[in-house]
């Protein structure tokens, strides 16, 4: 029999990583959804190791057996090339919990997730580098204009001056760095979005 739905007992324990657990929710523990909601994660056997330690607390032993028999049938909605892909693609971790006869088909989609993730993970990143750059520099840019204004106030220090001069000279340095970077990421933006969308017409095309 496949478990179906979560109990309400299940939630909390998935939600909170097994923190707080009370003893009358270890009393009344379903032990078979919780190996099953475990299972159809990707979560380790071992997983039940946290359950049995929180609720040994109050002299509440685990069903082994209910939970590793859900966990089997978690596992067999988990352990599929569809779901591998989405996996990899969103980041996932895998914990290696897929039977021998089915692991490699996962291992094969997951892996073609996670170069999807890695792709997109990394042109984003590149695209957040470039607009911080650009807002380094308008930061820059107003701070060498509020310069300009202070050092034609009257009552400003020749000694203030002379700071400010020398601000000026950093800032600008810094508004030149922060160009040459910023034409540097935008080539790897070309070449990233390139790999990207040759990495996507590839899983289209089913290769």
């Amino acid at each position: 029999m496949i478990v179906s739905r979560v109990t309400c007992i299940a939630i909390p324990l998935i939600l909170c990583g097994c923190a707080g657990i009370s003893e009358e929710q270890c009393l009344s523990m379903d032990w078979r959804t919780i190996g099953f909601e475990d299972g159809a994660n990707g979560r380790p056997v071992q997983s039940i190791s946290n359950y049995r330690q929180a609720c040994g607390e109050y002299g509440v032993t685990a069903d082994l057996d209910s939970y590793r028999s859900g966990h089997a049938e978690g596992l067999d909605t988990y352990c599929r090339p569809a779901r591998a892909f989405e996996e990899g693609r969103r980041g996932a971790r895998y914990h290696g919990v897929c039977p021998a006869g089915t692991e490699a088909d996962f291992l094969a989609s997951y892996n073609s997730g996670a170069r999807l993730y890695e792709l997109e993970t990394t042109l984003a990143q590149i695209e957040r580098q470039i607009a911080s750059n650009h807002t380094e520099q308008d930061n820059i840019k107003r701070r060498l204009t509020a310069i300009g204004v202070a050092m034609v106030t009257p009552g400003t220090s020749a000694e203030d001056r002379l700071s400010m001069v020398a601000e000026s000279a950093e800032l600008g340095e810094r508004h030149g760095e922060l160009g040459t970077e910023i034409e540097l990421l935008e080539r790897e933006r070309v070449v990233s979005e390139i790999e990207l969308r040759n990495y996507q017409e590839t899983l289209a095309a089913g290769i």
